[in-house]
């Protein structure tokens, strides 16, 4: 997830512990129908509702399943059939071509100054739903070549490329006075995130300490700097 998108969320692969959950009380429920009946006989008269109760289980499972199938596979590989097949033409005639110019320093750079301009100038971060193929198709290359980009040349990963630059946005947005009433939550959201979650989590990760910390020393300064000016 973090090759492709600039936010995730933590419900977004919640479904997974749903399944485990889900599987086991079914395979409890298979058990303890055959144990009460080894040990005190037939329960047909249950079975209807067991079968029931099981079946919405098994429904709600390939729901949340399907659902959220987009969050494990590459975009490139969710794209309709014919999609694939008007493109793979295409795509096979400049393989070996971007193939050759990959490992080209002096084009990387260029490349990294491109998709700087891109980040920085146009702001695309503050795009809660920005994916390494929306700033690829800005920069008219393929996603495969902007993830080589980051990956290994920049040793970054989109998630962490994009979200240093929301980070520091945030920390200016703290540091302006015109945003002293807003709320850190309110700051996140201008900024690019998508949850409380995310932004106190990634927050904390760049800055080795809290956004209400951050806060909290940013406004302490300040006060202390109005008094030595007094």
């Amino acid at each position: 997830m973090k090759f492709y998108y600039s936010n995730i969320n933590s419900n977004d692969l919640d479904w997974l512990q749903i399944f485990l959950y889900g599987t086991i009380v079914i395979i409890g429920i298979d058990i303890s129908i055959t144990i009460y009946e080894v040990l005190f006989g037939d329960i047909t008269s249950a079975i209807g509702i067991i079968a029931v109760f099981v079946v919405f289980l098994i429904v709600y499972l390939a729901y949340k399943g399907i659902s959220q199938t987009k969050v494990l596979l590459p975009e490139f590989l969710l794209k309709k059939e014919d999609v694939i097949h008007e493109q793979s033409t295409e795509e096979s005639r400049l393989i070996s071509h971007q193939t050759k110019i990959t490992h080209d320093p002096e084009e990387l750079d260029i490349l990294f100054k491109r998709l700087e301009i891109i980040i920085r100038e146009q702001k695309c971060y503050l795009t809660p739903e920005l994916s390494l193929k929306s700033v690829s198709e800005k920069l008219n290359i393929s996603d495969k070549k902007l993830s080589y980009l980051l990956n290994q040349h920049m040793n970054v990963s989109f998630y962490d490329y994009v979200n240093q630059f929301r980070v520091e946005e945030v920390k200016k947005k703290i540091m302006n006075p015109s945003f002293s009433k807003y709320t850190l939550l309110a700051i996140a959201l201008e900024c690019g995130f998508n949850s409380k979650t995310s932004f106190n989590r990634t927050f904390q990760r760049f800055e080795k300490i809290t956004p209400s910390k951050f806060r909290t020393q940013v406004l302490k300064s300040k006060s202390n700097y109005d008094l030595t000016e007094l």
